[in-house]
């Protein structure tokens, strides 16, 4: 029988941790890119009560490519927009699943924006590629996260509609709007 130490313990960074085990994130699914998808347009619909906007949540998934999709929501980051993310990132903690998702990423580009300000940046798995840079913004508020599988982690051709069953019974009072576009060709 070996003797367990705190020499045995490895402590990882959130990233690693999901990039050894996506399946403690998003489930084991032979479909994992379609999992992954689902996951995200759970959680833009289910914000935490400090980022929800004002009314309901109006999310938006667009499929890509095979292992490429975004999801526009109307919510920021943060509850402030600031930049106070992971590793200095526009990607906050109150969007964990969505830094999961970057962390399984190659890349991954942050587009998000209120009252006409916008800010832009690329991550590099969980890690920014530089500081975000200023956009002009529309109107409103909210957010575009674009995502690009790391095909080492995926199997090709696995992205599919996410699944159906986005609210469990009595989740919501107002359960907001989902719409999904396949752009492949």
């Amino acid at each position: 029988m070996s003797e367990y130490s705190a020499a045995g313990i490895t402590v990882l960074e959130f990233d690693e941790s999901v990039r050894r085990r996506p399946g403690m994130y998003f489930g084991a699914d032979p479909h994992l890119a379609t999992t992954v998808l689902t996951a995200i347009v759970i959680a833009s619909l289910h914000p935490g009560p400090k980022v929800a906007p004002a009314g309901p949540p109006d999310v938006t998934a667009e499929i890509l490519g095979d292992l490429a999709f975004s999801i526009t929501d109307n919510w920021p980051t943060g509850p402030d927009g600031s930049v106070a993310g992971y590793h200095g990132s526009l990607l906050t903690s109150y969007r964990w699943v969505h830094a999961a998702a970057a962390a399984v990423s190659t890349h991954t580009t942050i587009e998000t924006w209120h009252v006409g300000h916008a800010l832009q940046q690329t991550l590099a798995g969980l890690r920014p590629t530089g500081p975000p840079r200023g956009l002009d913004g529309p109107d409103g508020t909210g957010t575009t996260l674009t995502y690009h599988l790391d095909p080492s982690s995926f199997t090709p051709s696995t992205l599919d509609s996410p699944m159906l069953d986005l609210h469990a019974e009595g989740c919501c009072d107002v359960p907001g709007r989902f719409r999904l576009r396949d752009s492949r060709p």
